[in-house]
């Protein structure tokens, strides 16, 4: 209901006049037959943080939900002597439960959205797809090291493809397993090109590596170790590279 307002302008030439009194006014009670045509709507109150999940903008969100377990402020009401608030009361229930109850641990408290329908979402796999080399005669999945500084660092893994040349000779080509196969290594087997065998599962060539390792240093031989999964693998693969520098 909105507030009286003046009904005469007080001024300095009007404030020591007095107000005319008002009439009292005086309420009758309606009688039955008006009651009967009058519209009569009743309210009925909600609990908060009860309220129907149905309907709304906000139909999804469920709110901050504490889990179970105690209160999360344990450092209120634990003196001697303390009593805990009783009588409070919401809507029509009554709860005797301290507020703030020293026994227990602070509960951690998350966000929802949707209930729980995101936690049994798993995550999107990553898949994949291999680019294919149909005219290799030879393939194996390997790991790529290059030398710097006395020390062998990670180029990428991939796989390894020979391929015949329309020269008679044998290209070396290394793709990494992505979607997009960037090439690790593409040479050709040269006659002088080292190879050797090396620790239990690892072959060691010395190439001139494209792409280069080095912008400013593209011409100078580098040291590349290629691991691939057992040792059989490694036999075979140095077995092949030796018969291919060799042809």
């Amino acid at each position: 209901m909105a507030k009286r307002i003046a009904e005469k302008e007080l001024t300095d030439r009007n404030w020591d006049q007095e107000d005319e009194a008002e009439e009292v006014g005086t309420f009758s009670v309606a009688s039955e037959e008006v009651l009967k045509n009058r519209a009569i709507k009743k309210a009925k109150r909600r609990n908060v943080g009860f309220e129907s999940d149905g309907g709304g903008a906000f139909k999804g969100f469920k709110g901050l939900v504490a889990s179970s377990g105690g209160g999360g402020f344990s450092g209120f009401g634990n003196g001697a002597g303390g009593k805990p608030l009783e009588g409070l009361s919401n809507g029509n229930s009554i709860t005797s439960a301290p507020p703030f109850p020293s026994t227990r641990a602070a509960t951690e408290t998350k966000a929802t959205f949707g209930g729980d329908e995101e936690e049994n979402e798993e995550p999107p796999k990553v898949v994949v797809t291999e680019v294919k080399e149909d005219d290799a005669f030879y393939s194996k999945k390997c790991k790529l090291f290059y030398k710097k500084e006395n020390e062998f660092k990670e180029k990428g893994v991939g796989t390894l493809h020979l391929k015949p040349t329309a020269n008679q000779k044998t290209q070396l080509l290394v793709r990494a397993d992505t979607n997009l196969g960037n090439i690790l290594l593409n040479i050709l087997i040269a006659p002088s090109m080292p190879c050797t065998r090396t620790g239990k599962n690892n072959v060691l060539i010395v190439c001139v590596p494209n792409p280069p390792i080095d912008e400013k240093n593209a011409a100078t031989p580098v040291p590349m170790l290629i691991r691939v999964k057992t040792s059989e693998d490694a036999d075979e693969l140095h077995k092949i590279l030796l018969e291919k520098k060799d042809a």
